[in-house]
């Protein structure tokens, strides 16, 4: 398995302006294997959280210390009353 840090040192990726994860309650486990030189590269994110073992707290604490400050939760009517939400983050200074 390759995880985001691994994808963007291959490739050689500079900025991601949007990164969409959705794993199927594997999203945690994503964001943790981005290294800490890689997040300000990333200027948006959208993941589809599985809020099992406060998945959505972690997440979100997870985010702001990388500097993400917009954050939204939402629930698709489709998924009312389960556990998936989609969570957005969108750094301050971005545009």
């Amino acid at each position: 398995m390759r995880t985001v840090s691994d994808i963007l040192r291959d490739l050689a990726v500079e900025r991601i302006d949007l990164l969409k994860v959705d794993v199927e309650k594997s999203e945690l486990d994503v964001l943790l294997g981005i290294e800490g030189q890689d997040w300000p590269k990333i200027k948006q994110v959208v993941v589809e959280v599985h809020d099992l073992e406060q998945r959505v707290k972690k997440i979100t604490a997870l985010l702001k210390e990388h500097g993400f400050r917009k954050i939204t939760l939402e629930q698709e009517p489709f998924f009312e009353g389960s556990s998936v939400f989609n969570l957005y983050a969108l750094r301050q200074n971005s545009r």
